[in-house]
């Protein structure tokens, strides 16, 4: 007797609308190598992924069970995706044409009827409905049923054995990545005595499939039809070569500093390959003791805490692309777009074009792939911590799939600002655990002072050090070029840096410059690479300028080539002039694309740019190394003017030091006298780390209850205060106060009922949960107080005239979404309410009056409405610039960089407000077609004519999409009849071969 065994597992889908799985392919795997392992002379066959085509699963299903005789015994396996109209979706499935791309259950069950086979066994881990991670295609308008048209299977010497009844989903554990039913049939058959019944078996595995997925919140109870004379024996299945080849066991591996020995880990070997390119001294110290003493490669969290520079970044991708290698999905959360965006462009390349892993970003901007991320179309996804936030929450079903989060700059959790967001989605992420969902976590950060048992509430191990593998040298530098330093190995000297005589007044009065142009000109001189950090970004600018002048140095020609040719700013025309005198400067008068090609020259060795002048968010992770960094200023100007922390220092110190360029990085702050050159040591360079701590603050409990009561869906009244307390300002608290909790709840009391009169807060019998209006002022990323106020202001508007245009102005009455607003003095601004009246009508001015401190504040709201008016219309930044010019030299001048930044202010709370306008305003006429729409209009400053050349051609400059525009192009038709050569000439000639081809495919 023989037996003939078929299985076949999909994960991946080639329709981009069918969601991928985690665990069907493993399942199929698991059993074939356990079945070959086990049984010497079974017929086994695996299928799986893109050979799963509905052809091949129907003629392997015909072609095994037609030619078995009535000796043998045909098993069948599927695992993946299960329709409502009771099919199994097999790899090539397209929705239009499902008779062809699918089989029916009724074919299945006619091929089973038919075969002269002694035993045919049937088994299912599909689903026919349910939701994710339910095993089931999504089609609303189709009936479920899963037995139906399975009569067949009734006859003697026939079993289907399905994962679960026709009204429940068949699940992935997201921890095993396996399907509950076939884990748990896996562990029957190795664990079972030898032939024991199938009937016994299936009871087994009945038992523990209903326990696991009530674990996840879920009821799932496999069935099992069908009867056979005298039962059926199942063998005992042990594993051997094949299923350990499959499902290695490394826990015990360790590897040296050689990179490809990372391949004993199921990494691929074109990845080490390309990573022993990148890094060719091989893993470093701390690297190391990461895989091999904390187990990181197998699947333990951990939080690494190391200097800038010290390596933790690989660390997140060697992590990743083990996930990857055992099709887990990885997502890194970075802090700012610009890092996510270079993340992206790498990871593309070393891991997309090396071994094919899918790689895809959400950052905000019109080219987020979302979608991709919801159908599971991804190895590695790059998120911003509030896009990550904001989906997660909105979207809780995509933790079901993800193997492993990175969190890159996780020192991010203390800043006041920002804080919440790390804090809130680390707190979903460990509150995911109750449903079973317990991705790996990778956290990086700085260093700081102390853990204060940031890793007990994480429930990840500890990685610490302070060593980086280039030595640093720190110290101070006075107006006499004294220079204090620590060495690296904790010794304090002085020195003279740069002769006294070289040190001269240059302006009008003493300044920074004075000592700053010798400096760097020693440094540069020396073979050097420098960094200048100054606080503002017209300091950063005017340093790039003076040093371009004085220096002397050859231009960067190659870099200049780089950047974009149309809509340029000043501060596009003074970054030329700075690379041609070899330098350049980096901060939020450029563009994305300026930025991005002046980090990638600052990175290329050989570009010509020797010294960058730049504000504090090049130390927050963009890979701009240097050899020396120069800390002109000590404070931040922003509302605050506080001093930098010691950690802020410490991320701007650490981009000096080049592995394999320079054996030692310096770092200078400058002081103005050798008494605060003392000062600004103790403080910095000798000063102690604030250690790791929450941003909660009571005074804002408000906030943080709403936004932790939009991340449920309903909870009882007297738990809400856990809610807070499973945060880590909460877990914080209990430490240090045991009684805190209860001391919390009156509060939380009162803000429940606060809320209930503002109807934010629905109650149900004990249970309370936001209203849909509560649900969208917690999502709104907002203040509780900003949320209240937008409300009011909202509720103020006429229904009938709400619009798109209409909110974009009154967001400017929100603090979060109304940045710093260059101003002048007294009435010269008084011409902004009339700018915005021509544009917007006199009734947004009115409103922009409410609640305005003084008038200087309504000027303010009606210049920013104004700007983004002329933003979304096309209008030039340089024609923005003219028209919002200041005649003082220092004072009220907007650059290209505030109109960018009030773009993305109010795109980030505009979907909010119109979430919010729809539910006080139902019968109000906007839709949320038109917010889309208004939110590319914002990014790409763009008129709604223009957005089509978007969707055609997506990787071009505003610059670009405006001259096309006046050209006519606002079709794919329109754009070819530009002609090639004009094309050419605007968006080069790479774009214009693709445009090409999508006519030729078209």
């Amino acid at each position: 007797m023989a037996i003939r065994a078929r299985f076949i597992g999909i994960d991946r889908y080639k329709s981009p609308t069918v969601r991928d799985l985690g665990g069907a392919k493993r399942d199929a795997i698991a059993l074939w190598s356990l079945f070959k392992d086990s049984l010497a002379d079974v017929d086994a066959l695996l299928i799986k992924d893109d050979e799963a085509t509905a052809n091949r699963v129907y003629a392997c299903l015909n072609e095994t069970l037609g030619s078995a005789t009535a000796d043998d015994t045909v098993i069948f396996y599927f695992a993946g995706h299960g329709s409502r109209d009771h099919r199994i979706i097999t790899h090539d499935y397209d929705k239009d044409r499902a008779g062809e791309t699918s089989l029916g259950m009724d074919q299945i069950a006619e091929a089973f009827r038919q075969t002269q086979a002694k035993i045919a066994l049937c088994i299912l881990d599909c689903c026919f409905s349910g939701e994710a991670p339910a095993r089931v295609l999504e089609d609303p308008s189709i009936h479920r049923s899963v037995l139906s048209g399975v009569n067949a299977f009734t006859g003697g010497g026939r079993i289907l054995i399905t994962a679960s009844a026709e009204d429940e989903p068949a699940l992935e554990d997201p921890r095993t990545r396996h399907g509950l039913f076939t884990k748990a049939l896996i562990d029957a058959l190795q664990s079972a005595e030898a032939n024991a019944s199938a009937t016994s078996l299936t009871s087994n595995v009945m038992d523990r499939v209903r326990a696991d997925a009530l674990r996840l919140g879920c009821v799932q109870t496999p069935q099992f039809l069908g009867s056979i004379s005298g039962g059926l024996g199942l063998p005992l299945l042990r594993a051997g070569d094949l299923f350990h080849q499959a499902f290695p066991e490394n826990r015990g591996l360790k590897v040296g500093k050689d990179i490809t020995e990372l391949s004993k880990f199921g990494i691929p070997v074109p990845i080490t390959e390309a990573w022993k390119s990148l890094y060719p001294s091989g893993l470093n110290k701390l690297q190391l003791s990461a895989i091999n003493d904390f187990r990181v490669l197998n699947g333990e969290s951990l939080l690494v805490i190391a200097p800038t520079s010290a390596g933790k970044t690989l660390i997140g991708e060697l992590s990743a692309a083990k996930a990857a290698a055992d099709e887990r999905k990885a997502i890194f959360l970075l802090p700012y777009k610009a890092l996510a965006n270079e993340k992206f462009d790498q990871f593309s390349i070393t891991y997309g074009e090396t071994i094919g892993l899918r790689v895809v970003r959400c950052t905000g901007d019109y080219q987020d792939q979302i979608s991709e991320v919801l159908c599971g179309k991804y190895d590695i996804a790059l998120f911003t911590y509030e896009m990550f936030l904001n989906l997660s929450v909105a979207k809780p079903e995509i933790l079901n799939q993800v193997g492993l989060v990175v969190v890159d700059e996780a020192q991010f959790i203390t800043d006041p600002s920002r804080g919440i967001v790390v804090e809130l989605l680390l707190t979903n992420l460990l509150a995911a655990r109750e449903r079973g969902i317990s991705p790996q976590l990778v956290c990086l950060s700085a260093v700081i002072g102390g853990i204060n048992h940031f890793d007990k509430w994480l429930d990840a191990k500890c990685l610490l050090t302070d060593e980086r593998p280039v030595e640093l040298i720190e110290g101070v530098i006075d107006r006499s070029g004294s220079y204090q330093f620590k060495t690296p190995e904790g010794e304090i000297r002085t020195e003279q840096l740069i002769p006294r005589t070289d040190i001269v007044q240059r302006g009008q009065k003493p300044s920074a410059q004075d000592v700053i142009v010798p400096l760097v000109k020693k440094l540069v001189g020396d073979g050097e690479q420098v960094i200048v950090f100054r606080n503002q970004r017209g300091n950063a600018q005017g340093c790039g300028k003076y040093l371009a002048r004085d220096l002397g140095l050859p231009p960067a020609t190659e870099v200049i080539n780089w950047l974009p040719k149309r809509d340029l700013s000043a501060a596009s025309q003074d970054l030329r002039t700075c690379l041609m005198g070899g330098t350049a400067f980096h901060n939020a008068n450029l563009s994305k694309e300026e930025r991005a090609a002046i980090e990638r020259g600052f990175r290329i060795p050989g570009s010509g740019i020797r010294v960058l002048g730049a504000t504090t968010t090049v130390a927050a992770g963009i890979n701009t190394p240097a050899s020396t960094v120069i800390i002109a200023e000590q404070e931040f100007m922003g509302e605050d003017g506080r001093f930098f922390t010691v950690a802020e220092y410490k991320n701007m110190a650490g981009r000096a030091g080049r592995l394999g360029f320079n054996e030692k990085g310096k770092a200078i702050i400058y002081a103005e006298t050798s008494q605060q050159r003392q000062q600004l040591f103790n403080r910095y360079v000798t000063g102690q780390l604030g250690q790791m701590t929450s941003s909660f603050s009571p005074a804002a409990i408000d906030t943080w209850v709403l936004r932790l009561l939009a991340q449920v869906k309903s909870v009882r009244r007297d738990l809400v205060s856990s809610l807070l307390s499973n945060t880590y300002g909460g877990y914080l608290a209990a430490q240090l106060n045991p009684n805190w909790k209860v001391q919390t709840e009156q509060m939380i009391t009162n803000l429940l009922s606060r809320m209930e009169s503002l109807a934010l807060v629905e109650s149900d019998g004990d249970n309370i949960r936001l209203s849909l209006l509560g649900r969208a002022c917690g999502r709104s990323g907002l203040p509780f107080q900003s949320a209240m106020r937008l409300v009011e202001f909202i509720k103020s508007m006429d229904a009938q005239t709400l619009s798109s245009e209409m909110l974009l102005c009154i967001l400017q009455v929100i603090p979060e979404a109304s940045p710093y607003t260059p101003m002048l003095k007294g009435n010269s601004e008084a011409i902004r309410p009339g700018q915005a009246s021509s544009r917007f009508g006199n009734s947004i001015t009115q409103t922009l009056q409410r609640s305005a401190n003084d008038n200087a504040d309504w000027y303010a709201r009606c210049k920013r409405a104004a700007i983004l008016g002329d933003w979304i219309d096309g209008v030039t930044v340089e024609r923005i610039e003219q028209k919002f010019a200041s005649s003082h030299p220092f004072f009220g001048t907007i650059t290209g960089g505030h109109v960018r930044q009030f773009a993305d202010t109010t795109r980030l709370y505009l979907r909010a407000s119109a979430d919010i306008a729809i539910l006080v305003h139902p019968s109000s006429a906007l839709v949320l077609e038109e917010i889309d729409q208004m939110m590319r209009r914002l990014e790409a400053g763009l008129p709604v004519s223009a957005l089509p050349i978007l969707d055609i051609l997506p990787d071009l400059h505003r610059g670009q999409y405006l001259e096309l525009h006046s050209l006519g192009g606002i079709s794919l038709e329109a754009l070819l009849a530009i002609g090639e050569d004009v094309l050419t000439d605007v968006i080069g000639f790479e774009s214009t071969t693709k445009l090409l081809k999508q006519e030729a495919n078209s």
